[in-house]
């Protein structure tokens, strides 16, 4: 089986310049949990519901912070508030559409990761692959009703 046959074709991606807030209401709207991020120079990486959660769920992280300056965290861009994760390093790890299965199962297992972009010969994203994916087909056509 290969990656595109479980793949979500045409993700909706984002820039590293739109605003925190704007990111967690697209993730809601569209009832999604990953989000790849690209800028002019291709993907830069995936962006996850976890990765927001943990600005803050980290104790202590808006103890004392005023109203007005959580609004400014809010409106930050994802690529400013997440910079240690993007915009430094561009070693991404994705899928290719003709990619067998089991590369993307090895990845999912070695890497942690929830899921996995999709690009094409130019870098461009195609797709995205999420462990979910490759649960629900194992539930449904390997381990049947």
């Amino acid at each position: 089986m290969k990656v595109l046959d479980l793949m979500t074709d045409d993700p909706i991606v984002i820039t590293p310049e739109l605003s925190v807030v704007k990111v967690l209401a697209l993730m809601r709207e569209a009832a999604i949990r990953h989000l790849p991020v690209v800028d002019e120079g291709g993907i830069l990486g995936i962006l996850s519901r976890r990765d927001l959660n943990f600005i803050h769920g980290v104790p202590g992280v808006f103890e004392g912070v005023q109203d007005e300056d959580l609004e400014e965290i809010l409106e930050a861009p994802v690529g400013v508030v997440l910079k240690s994760r993007f915009l430094v390093d561009r070693d991404v790890i994705a899928l290719e559409r003709d990619d067998e299965l089991k590369k993307a199962v090895d990845l999912f297992v070695s890497t942690s990761v929830g899921a996995l972009p999709v690009i094409d010969e130019n870098g461009e994203v195609v797709g995205i692959l999420s462990a979910i994916d490759v649960l629900r087909w194992v539930a449904d056509d390997v381990l049947g009703e």
